[in-house]
Parts: structure tokens; C-alpha cells; sequence
């Protein structure tokens, strides 16, 4: 972890970056069903052989989610 640096005259930097809006909430594995099933078949495969990679949405997978290919 990188040093912090303290400023000679006590300013706090930090306030002028930041913003008073809500950060969004964690999406998770709640409602993306599609997403959820490729990201699942994804870490089978590097599980089962080792590869990394892209995994992309296949037709396939959007038609057994009822989504036009």
C-alpha cells in the first residue's frame, strides 16, 4: 500500500474530489439471469481447464432465456 502524505497546511484534498450523490447499490446475482448462467459457464470452464479468456453471450444462451438472437 502506497504512503500517505500529509499536507504542510492542513488542507483535506480529499473533500474536493468527492461528490454528496449515493453510491449505486451492488447489482449481484439478483435478477440477471442470462448474465448469471454465462458467468456460471465461464468459471466451469476455467475450473474444469485452466483457460482464461472473453465469454460471450451465444445465441444459443439468449434463446434458452427467451431473448431474440
Amino acid at each position: 500500500m502506497a504512503e500517505r502524505k500529509r499536507s504542510n497546511d492542513g488542507t483535506k484534498e480529499t473533500e474536493k474530489f468527492l461528490s454528496e450523490t449515493e453510491t449505486p447499490d451492488q447489482g449481484g446475482r439478483a435478477v440477471g439471469d442470462l448474465q448469471k448462467d454465462v458467468g456460471t459457464q465461464d468459471a466451469m470452464r476455467r475450473a474444469a481447464k485452466g483457460e482464461d479468456g472473453v465469454t460471450r453471450v451465444t445465441g444459443e444462451d439468449k434463446r434458452n432465456h427467451g431473448e431474440p438472437s
